[in-house]
Protein backbone atom coordinates (compact mmCIF):
# COMPACT_ATOMS: atom_id res chain seq x y z
CA UNK A 1 0.00 0.00 0.00
CA UNK A 2 0.82 3.27 -0.65
CA UNK A 3 1.37 6.18 1.88
CA UNK A 4 2.37 9.65 2.17
CA UNK A 5 4.45 10.57 5.44
CA UNK A 6 5.31 13.95 6.53
CA UNK A 7 8.57 13.60 9.53
CA UNK A 8 10.31 16.69 10.71
CA UNK A 9 13.97 15.55 11.12
CA UNK A 10 16.51 17.57 13.82
CA UNK A 11 18.61 19.79 11.11
CA UNK A 12 21.83 17.57 11.65
CA UNK A 13 23.56 15.81 9.17
CA UNK A 14 22.58 11.68 8.89
CA UNK A 15 19.31 12.40 10.11
CA UNK A 16 17.64 11.53 6.61
CA UNK A 17 19.39 8.48 6.58
CA UNK A 18 18.28 7.89 10.46
CA UNK A 19 14.54 7.99 8.76
CA UNK A 20 15.15 6.11 5.70
CA UNK A 21 16.44 3.40 8.19
CA UNK A 22 13.28 1.56 10.04
CA UNK A 23 11.69 2.07 6.05
CA UNK A 24 14.06 -0.47 4.75
CA UNK A 25 14.26 -2.72 7.54
CA UNK A 26 10.28 -3.19 7.93
CA UNK A 27 10.26 -3.58 3.65
CA UNK A 28 9.08 -0.59 2.30
CA UNK A 29 9.99 1.04 -0.68
CA UNK A 30 11.11 5.06 -0.85
CA UNK A 31 8.67 6.11 -4.19
CA UNK A 32 9.70 9.99 -3.28
CA UNK A 33 11.19 12.37 -0.86
CA UNK A 34 10.63 16.11 -0.52
CA UNK A 35 13.34 17.46 1.35
CA UNK A 36 12.51 21.68 2.30
CA UNK A 37 15.77 22.41 3.60
CA UNK A 38 14.91 26.23 2.53
CA UNK A 39 15.99 28.34 5.66
CA UNK A 40 12.22 29.58 5.58
CA UNK A 41 11.28 26.13 6.02
CA UNK A 42 13.15 25.02 9.36
CA UNK A 43 10.98 25.54 12.51
CA UNK A 44 12.82 25.16 16.10
CA UNK A 45 15.80 23.59 14.64
CA UNK A 46 14.15 20.74 12.59
CA UNK A 47 13.35 20.41 8.63
CA UNK A 48 10.20 19.05 7.20
CA UNK A 49 10.50 15.66 4.99
CA UNK A 50 7.33 14.84 2.98
CA UNK A 51 7.76 11.07 2.18
CA UNK A 52 5.52 8.85 -0.31
CA UNK A 53 6.48 4.87 0.24
CA UNK A 54 4.61 1.70 -0.56
CA UNK A 55 4.72 -0.58 2.59
CA UNK A 56 3.43 -4.39 2.48
CA UNK A 57 0.77 -4.02 5.23
CA UNK A 58 -0.31 -1.61 8.42
CA UNK A 59 1.63 -3.83 10.74
CA UNK A 60 4.84 -2.66 8.45
CA UNK A 61 3.62 0.82 8.58
CA UNK A 62 3.00 0.44 12.43
CA UNK A 63 6.33 -0.89 12.93
CA UNK A 64 8.20 1.93 10.44
CA UNK A 65 6.06 4.70 12.58
CA UNK A 66 7.37 3.50 16.05
CA UNK A 67 10.83 3.04 15.50
CA UNK A 68 10.95 6.70 13.73
CA UNK A 69 9.19 8.16 17.11
CA UNK A 70 11.73 6.04 19.15
CA UNK A 71 14.74 7.34 16.90
CA UNK A 72 13.28 11.45 18.19
CA UNK A 73 11.59 11.85 14.25
CA UNK A 74 8.69 13.09 14.70
CA UNK A 75 5.16 12.03 12.63
CA UNK A 76 3.53 14.98 11.74
CA UNK A 77 1.26 13.79 9.15
CA UNK A 78 0.45 10.30 8.22
CA UNK A 79 -2.03 10.49 5.19
CA UNK A 80 -4.28 7.55 3.56
CA UNK A 81 -2.89 4.78 1.90
CA UNK A 82 -3.51 5.28 -1.98
CA UNK A 83 -4.03 2.47 -4.27
CA UNK A 84 -2.07 2.86 -7.80
CA UNK A 85 -1.09 0.99 -10.43
CA UNK A 86 1.46 1.22 -12.78
CA UNK A 87 1.64 0.66 -16.78
CA UNK A 88 4.99 0.24 -18.17
CA UNK A 89 5.57 1.39 -22.12
CA UNK A 90 7.64 1.38 -24.93
CA UNK A 91 7.17 4.38 -27.02
CA UNK A 92 9.40 4.15 -30.33
CA UNK A 93 9.90 6.65 -32.90
CA UNK A 94 11.37 10.32 -32.99
CA UNK A 95 10.29 10.74 -29.10
CA UNK A 96 12.11 13.44 -28.72
CA UNK A 97 11.98 15.20 -31.78
CA UNK A 98 8.08 15.31 -31.60
CA UNK A 99 8.61 17.46 -28.14
CA UNK A 100 8.85 14.60 -25.32
CA UNK A 101 8.18 17.39 -22.76
CA UNK A 102 4.15 17.87 -24.53
CA UNK A 103 3.85 14.21 -24.72
CA UNK A 104 4.55 13.83 -20.63
CA UNK A 105 2.36 17.41 -19.72
CA UNK A 106 -0.63 15.78 -22.52
CA UNK A 107 -0.27 12.46 -20.11
CA UNK A 108 -0.01 13.99 -16.84
CA UNK A 109 -3.10 16.11 -17.91
CA UNK A 110 -5.41 13.41 -17.00
CA UNK A 111 -7.21 13.35 -13.56
CA UNK A 112 -5.39 10.83 -11.21
CA UNK A 113 -2.53 9.81 -13.90
CA UNK A 114 1.39 10.64 -13.64
CA UNK A 115 4.31 9.75 -15.25
CA UNK A 116 6.38 8.60 -12.80
CA UNK A 117 10.07 7.49 -14.67
CA UNK A 118 11.38 7.70 -18.19
CA UNK A 119 14.04 6.37 -19.56
CA UNK A 120 15.28 7.50 -22.73
CA UNK A 121 17.91 5.99 -25.32
CA UNK A 122 18.92 8.06 -28.50
CA UNK A 123 21.40 6.40 -30.23
CA UNK A 124 21.90 9.54 -32.79
CA UNK A 125 20.19 12.98 -33.25
CA UNK A 126 19.03 11.97 -36.41
CA UNK A 127 17.97 8.43 -35.87
CA UNK A 128 14.65 7.11 -34.00
CA UNK A 129 14.91 6.97 -30.42
CA UNK A 130 13.01 5.11 -27.47
CA UNK A 131 11.69 5.77 -23.78
CA UNK A 132 10.49 3.29 -21.40
CA UNK A 133 7.52 5.50 -19.69
CA UNK A 134 6.30 4.54 -16.82
CA UNK A 135 2.99 5.85 -15.73
CA UNK A 136 0.76 5.70 -12.14
CA UNK A 137 -2.75 5.58 -12.59
CA UNK A 138 -5.29 5.80 -9.09
CA UNK A 139 -7.40 2.56 -9.03
CA UNK A 140 -10.40 4.83 -9.55
CA UNK A 141 -8.90 5.90 -13.06
CA UNK A 142 -10.31 3.62 -15.98
CA UNK A 143 -7.28 2.46 -17.76
CA UNK A 144 -8.12 1.58 -21.05
CA UNK A 145 -9.25 5.41 -21.54
CA UNK A 146 -5.69 6.60 -20.25
CA UNK A 147 -4.57 3.93 -23.19
CA UNK A 148 -6.80 5.52 -25.44
CA UNK A 149 -5.50 9.13 -24.94
CA UNK A 150 -2.12 7.41 -25.30
CA UNK A 151 -2.42 5.30 -28.48
CA UNK A 152 -4.52 8.56 -29.69
CA UNK A 153 -1.12 11.34 -28.96
CA UNK A 154 1.26 8.57 -30.21
CA UNK A 155 -0.65 8.19 -33.35
CA UNK A 156 -0.65 12.04 -33.90
CA UNK A 157 3.09 12.01 -33.33
CA UNK A 158 3.66 8.88 -35.38
CA UNK A 159 5.13 6.77 -32.25
CA UNK A 160 4.71 2.88 -31.64
CA UNK A 161 3.16 2.32 -28.42
CA UNK A 162 4.44 -1.24 -27.12
CA UNK A 163 2.62 -1.72 -23.60
CA UNK A 164 4.04 -4.45 -21.19
CA UNK A 165 1.83 -7.39 -20.21
CA UNK A 166 0.14 -7.31 -16.83
CA UNK A 167 0.62 -10.44 -14.32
Amino acid sequence: MRVSVDLELKDTPGQLLLALEPISKYGGNVISIIHMREEEKLRAGRVPVHFTIDVPDEASLERIINELEEQGVRVTKLGEATKKERITLLMIGHVVDTDLRDTIDRINELEGVMVSDLSLAMPHPDKESSAIVDIEVSAQVDKRKVMERIYSIAKEKNLEIVRSLEV
